[in-house]
């Protein structure tokens, strides 16, 4: 088995020799979609596991830009037409207030409830942060964009559903030295994480 190597490149960051999960293959998809028509972050303890962590996943969260309800209905078709499907209940309009609104859809395969992603849209400043200055992560080859780690680590650490202690962890502990620490802490404190969570 091909040992785990994490190469750091500025905002670039390569991955070799992670196992590939079902998810991984289920995100892939649904990232090559959403890219036909719009940006996108991984903001969630989701982005551990493209970093190599083996530990559950929780949480699968996407941030995209705001954009119009035009854009908002292509996308939700070439999801329908590659074999998606929105769980969250209402239609194209409820979906598109949700996902204005930060709240999100949730989106999985026709025939599968698991795995699934929440997508929503960014009316945060953190949220705009985070697309802005997203690291692309090229893992056995294949692209996919997270939030930068400074943000990433108290986006999971904060009360919710975006992810494990554990997940933060293990991003903390493979990323410390390429991350702003002060930075970090800022974030923590713009969104009310305590500083304690983090490993000493």
């Amino acid at each position: 088995m091909q040992e785990l190597q994490i190469t750091w490149n500025g905002s670039t960051v390569t991955v070799d020799g992670k196992i590939e999960t079902d998810t991984d293959r289920f995100v892939e998809a649904l990232t090559k979609e959403i890219w036909n028509y719009s940006g996108y972050t991984i903001t969630s303890g989701y982005a551990a596991s493209l970093f190599g962590h083996t530990g559950p996943c929780e949480e699968v969260e996407f941030t995209l830009p705001q954009i119009c309800l035009d854009r908002f209905y292509s996308i939700i078709e070439g999801l329908y037409a590659a074999g998606f499907t929105v769980m969250t209940p209402g239609d194209g309009l409820e979906w598109y207030r949700l996902f204005r609104s930060g709240a999100g859809i949730r989106i999985s395969l026709d025939d599968k409830f698991f795995p699934n992603v929440h997508i929503r849209s960014m009316p945060l400043a953190s949220d705009q942060f985070s697309y802005l200055n997203r690291l692309k992560l090229m893992v056995n080859g294949k692209r996919f964009f997270v939030a930068p780690l400074e943000l990433l680590i108290p986006f999971i650490l904060m009360p919710g559903d975006r992810g494990t202690p554990e997940q933060a962890h293990y991003l903390y502990t493979t990323g410390k030295e390429e991350m702003n620490l002060i930075d970090l802490g800022n974030w923590m404190d713009h969104l009310g994480v305590d500083r304690g969570l983090l490993p000493v």
